[in-house]
């Protein structure tokens, strides 16, 4: 039976994003999935011939993400949760603003818009080495994704990157949710989605599977709303919780 919990899902198309549609569209724990976004989902085809897959429960919201506060609101209200995978490189944006714009101010807007129907719990997808208060530079040379191998720690995140994703949490944090979870993954392995460095990089350093990313932040997510249900504050009353995953977290939640 269905605890009628309503997901919203912001990224859906990206690597994180979709499988956290998959696995909530297979849940009889979350009984509506909105994924707000520039476009519709399309949920990985692995999924769709698991059990307890309903796809009656996926409503695509299709906005204008700069006005995202406004056009995807409805969307916001009355969810349980709002899990945000947006993310995006600077190779991919075009330029460093372009690249904040998705990674930061997005993510902006869509704590703004989650704390202004009342949310109880904002999930994030940040990385590892996520530093707000890291130097960083616009010049290009400083902002690919490098991954280097340092003392067997991966990986070592361009700067503008740190900083962008330390400075989205942050945001998340100054809402003050009842309940915030940050999860800081490393090297993922995207699945069909990689590219061939990217699965030989993998093979060479610790990784952990985008399917995993997502079972984390999602299994999460019902603890927090069974425990706050089995004591009936529903997340009411108390200061803010903030709980951050790193890679090895991650990597073995069960």
């Amino acid at each position: 039976m269905s605890d009628g919990m309503k997901a919203v899902v912001l990224g859906g198309t990206g690597a994180v994003g979709r499988e956290v549609v998959g696995q909530l569209l297979c849940s009889p724990r979350w009984s509506s999935v909105a994924a707000v976004g520039r476009r519709a989902v399309e949920v990985p085809s692995e999924y769709k011939h698991k059990e307890g897959f309903d796809a009656s429960k996926l409503q695509n919201v299709v906005v204008d993400m700069d006005k995202l506060e406004t056009e995807g609101r409805a969307a916001f209200e009355g969810a349980d949760s709002v899990f945000c995978c947006l993310g995006t490189t600077r190779p991919t944006a075009g330029s460093a603003e372009a690249f904040r714009k998705v990674d930061l101010h997005y993510v902006e807007a869509a704590a703004r818009a989650a704390a202004a129907c009342k949310v109880p719990h904002f999930g994030l997808v940040s990385a590892q080495g996520a530093n707000a208060g890291v130097w960083s530079s616009d010049w290009k040379l400083f902002h690919g994704l490098l991954y280097m191998k340092t003392k067997g720690q991966m990986p070592c995140h361009g700067l503008l990157y740190m900083k962008t994703k330390g400075q989205a949490e942050e945001a998340v944090k100054a809402q003050r949710f009842p309940y915030a979870s940050i999860l800081r993954p490393g090297l993922l392995e995207r699945g069909e989605l990689a590219r061939g460095m990217e699965k030989a990089v993998a093979r060479l350093m610790s990784s952990v599977k985008v399917s995993q990313v997502a079972h984390c932040m999602i299994a999460d997510a019902e603890r927090w709303h069974a425990e706050q249900k089995a004591t009936a504050s529903g997340g009411a009353g108390g200061e803010p919780e903030v709980k951050l995953f790193d890679m090895k977290q991650i990597q073995g939640y069960a």
